[in-house]
């Protein structure tokens, strides 16, 4: 029987990192659909905003020179020439000793230098009695205040955020140019393994992985493009395999890693030509995981049992390949806490408040569990160079999510 050599997780990320030579493309798509993702290209104005000379209050337009030195008790009369409708473009203008209604939001008449608000103003038949005076400009903004034409509003390589899509909505940007996400593919294999919504016999389990990882991808920026499920025959995972690989930039097999009878993946690996360069990593759990690369691709071969699928994904794939923070807090850990001397352990923790303090609690399990993913909010990593930690000591705990 043939055994793997195991090989320490900061040496096989290295070695991912190594080999990565992914070549994203630039895409084009919705702004609505945008959120999240990295601009290809800078964003260019191709309007000014606002486009017209434009009130901010109900009032009325004039020229400011009118209103000088007006005032409650003695206000300046104007003659009111017209009325602006919102959303019309008026072919109105002022001179000296007349003035237009606009409202707010309302383009200008040509002429007019400033808005009067209307609380500061009475209306007596076809005059308006002005009684405060105002500045240039006052009340009003003019063509390309905000952003002007040809200005730029975004650098390529910004990530776009909620507040973003506002501004590009007000420029008319209805696509951008984005760069690709990470595409994957998701083999889970057993002839345990059935579809959801499947009546589940003895001897089946549902597939729990594609579902599981999928969710990891998406959460992590990526893009899960395929989703399969193959039965235990190395025919059958050879043509997965060279199907998700033309349309992937990574594949992720579940299952079939380690070393027994009906354990496929290296075999299947080998036949496309794939060069393994990872098989066995000094973690716990997650010990036999297969590392490969094909035309510049990715596959990993992942332990079937979800908790080590899962824990392979996030302190090997999100890290090297996706680029994903982890997100951590500092608390008191509430019992002793055992690893395994020559393995990086990952332990699922759930915190817990006593007395306004946050304390830590392991939640234990076997890899093949799924409860410990419901109870726990996040894990700790205990390093391969001690023994573990006593109770007392704070410890870095990494959320999920």
């Amino acid at each position: 029987m043939k055994f793997f050599t195991t090989v320490s997780l900061e040496k096989a990320c290295e070695d991912i990192m190594i080999r990565n030579k992914i070549i994203l493309k630039n895409e084009k798509i919705k702004l609505e659909n945008s959120v999240g993702r990295i601009l290809a290209e800078d964003i260019i104005s191709s309007v000014n905003i606002p486009s017209f000379d434009r009130s901010v209050v109900d009032g009325y337009a004039v020229d400011v020179r009118d209103t000088f030195g007006a005032s409650e008790s003695v206000p300046v009369p104007l003659f009111l020439s017209g009325e602006i409708l919102m959303g019309e473009h008026t072919k109105l203008s002022i001179g000296r000793g007349n003035c237009v209604y606009v409202p707010t939001g309302g383009m200008l008449p040509a002429g007019a230098d400033g808005v009067v608000m209307i609380e500061d103003c009475e209306k007596l038949d076809s005059e308006i009695l002005i009684s405060r005076g105002i500045s240039n400009f006052s009340n009003m903004v003019l063509t390309g205040d905000e952003i002007k034409f040809g200005e730029k509003i975004l650098n390529a390589g910004e990530k776009i955020t909620p507040y973003h899509i506002g501004v590009l909505a007000s420029i008319g940007q209805e696509y951008v140019s984005v760069i690709e996400k990470i595409k994957f593919a998701i083999i889970s294999t057993g002839d345990e393994i059935i579809p959801l919504g499947t009546p589940l016999n003895i001897g089946e389990v549902y597939d729990i992985n594609t579902y599981t990882l999928s969710s990891l991808i998406e959460d992590a920026k990526g893009e899960v493009v395929i989703r399969s499920l193959v039965g235990d025959k190395m025919n059958l995972l050879h043509e997965s395999l060279e199907s998700a690989l033309e349309a992937a930039h990574v594949v992720l097999i579940s299952g079939g890693s380690s070393v027994g009878v009906k354990d496929f993946t290296e075999k299947a690996i080998e036949s496309i030509g794939g060069e393994i360069f990872l098989h066995g990593i000094a973690v716990k759990p997650g010990k036999p995981t297969i590392g490969a690369i094909c035309n510049g691709k990715f596959i990993f071969g992942l332990p079937g049992h979800p908790q080590s699928a899962i824990n392979i994904f996030r302190c090997l794939v999100e890290p090297s390949i996706l680029k994903k923070n982890k997100k951590s807090i500092i608390a008191k850990l509430g019992e002793n806490l055992y690893g395994d001397p020559g393995k990086v352990c990952f332990i699922n923790v759930k915190i817990v408040d006593e007395g306004g303090e946050k304390i830590v609690y392991p939640i234990f399990g076997k890899s093949s569990m799924v409860r410990p993913l419901l109870e726990s909010c996040g894990y700790i990593a205990i390093p391969d160079f001690i023994e573990g930690y006593y109770a007392g000591e704070m410890v870095e705990v990494v959320l999920h999510g």
